[in-house]
């Protein structure tokens, strides 16, 4: 049986037990979001994104050439136009 099927029957399992109160659940959507999740808690997800931007900063660091701040002007671009349309309203 598939992990997706097993899944299935798991979340089915639980509405049963649940009684009324998981009514509006539908286990195949339950296990479809189950399987196309890559991370399993919150935990899992900081843990991700913080490797993420430390090979970046590493990256960076071995060679700022490669970088600029344009990312930075744009972002304070933004936040100006923000401000401007903040003060006409």
């Amino acid at each position: 049986m598939s992990s997706l099927n097993q899944d299935i029957q798991t979340v089915a399992g639980l509405k049963e037990t649940h009684g009324s109160a998981w009514d509006a659940i539908n286990p195949e959507s339950a296990a479809r979001m189950r399987a196309q999740n890559k991370f399993k808690t919150g935990l899992d997800i900081a843990q991700y994104t913080a490797d993420v931007m430390r090979a970046d900063m590493a990256a960076f660091d071995a060679d700022k050439t490669k970088y600029t701040q344009s990312l930075g002007c744009w972002h304070g671009f933004i936040g100006q136009q923000k401000m401007i349309s903040i003060k006409k309203h």
